[in-house]
């Protein structure tokens, strides 16, 4: 199972999220679950990096399955705004996907607080 919890700060904002494990839908190569994961997880992180600019701290470990992306202090309101945003819309994707086709059984979505 692939579990996602993204961060949320006291003022409402999604500012980062981590993902761990495989979804074990299939096997690899052919795993749609951690296809679809997998894509809404970079293609945030792609933009976060590249289209709002945001100051990030990222980790990812290949093997295990294990990405941090977190948006850290050094950015403007802005560019908070923006992260939200698009942390927002993967947020909504990832709910989605876990609704379809009983795929609950392979991905895990969370929400937490953080300072």
């Amino acid at each position: 199972m692939t579990s996602i919890q993204l961060f949320i700060s006291a003022e409402g904002r999604f500012v980062g999220f981590k993902a761990q494990g495989h979804t074990g839908y299939a096997r690899h190569g052919e795993d749609i679950v951690c296809a679809g994961v997998s894509t809404l997880i970079q293609t945030t992180a792609l933009g976060l990096e590249k289209i709002v600019r945001a100051a990030l701290n990222i980790k990812a470990q290949k093997e295990t399955g294990y990405f941090l992306c977190e948006v850290t202090g050094d950015n403007s309101q802005a560019q908070l705004e923006r992260a939200d945003l698009l942390l927002r819309n993967m947020y909504l994707g990832l709910i989605e996907m876990s609704k379809a086709n009983d795929y609950h059984k392979y991905l895990h979505v969370s929400i937490k607080e953080v300072e």
